[in-house]
């Protein structure tokens, strides 16, 4: 079989060319930004004491270190809910959908966090059977990513000698003892959830309306104006 001309060739070159830096260029399957199985799910959890001192002001404690829940999978959906009563197993109501960039960009924060692998893990127990104390704060992340799940648990606990803080002193965690990481990671999650340091106010209240789905007379009303035509 003879040789190509040399402008088929060239053809030839350029049609493969884009493919095969492609093929080079692929990442390995264990590095995707977006794990197709990924789930970031956050809880915090206070103890008694402390959740009524920040249920009586919630405007003086960080978004970080208020009760709630967080859940993020990779379709985009999350649900989220604050207040005492959540747990680490509660499921809250879908907030919002989240877009590519934005997943991509929570999981690139956790693996600058260090957070984002399974070498992270530094609880292995049920998170739900844990006991808060008094004052103790509990910050939880359950994480999975490439078929591999881990958590990361972090708690401290808020001496009585410290005062609270408003919203412009801060909450310390040098002070307090609380991971630095797991506060960022917090955070992050906090304001995807349209969550932040300011609390909502409560003592607003929104009219319920309700949705009772599509208007089941929309078509014999088309009909009427085509025949009234």
């Amino acid at each position: 079989m003879g040789h190509l001309p040399t402008s088929l060739h060239r053809i030839c070159f350029a049609l493969l060319a884009p493919l095969v830096l492609a093929a080079c260029s692929t990442p390995p399957a264990g590095s995707q930004t977006i794990p197709e199985d990924g789930v970031v799910a956050a809880a915090v959890v206070v103890g008694p004491e402390l959740g009524h001192l920040i249920e009586a002001m919630p405007s003086n404690w960080p978004v970080e270190v208020r009760p709630g829940r967080a859940i993020i999978l990779a379709d985009g959906s999350l649900r989220a809910d604050v207040g005492p009563s959540l747990g680490v197993e509660d499921r809250p109501g879908i907030t919002r959908h989240l877009r590519r960039p934005q997943l991509a960009g929570l999981w690139r924060r956790l693996d600058e966090l260090g957070l984002g692998t399974a070498d992270a893990g530094n609880f292995t127990g049920n998170p739900k059977l844990i006991e808060v104390r008094d004052r103790e704060i509990v910050q939880i992340l359950q994480l999975r990513r490439g078929d591999q799940d881990w958590i990361v648990l972090d708690r401290f606990t808020v001496p009585e000698t410290d005062p609270q803080r408003t919203i412009r002193d801060r909450f310390q965690p040098d002070l307090s003892g609380e991971d630095p990481r797991m506060r960022a990671a917090i955070r992050a999650i906090a304001a995807l959830a349209w969550a932040s340091d300011v609390p909502p106010d409560d003592t607003v209240r929104f009219p319920e309306r309700y949705d009772f789905g599509p208007d089941p007379w929309a078509r014999y009303r088309s009909q009427e104006s085509t025949t009234d035509g």
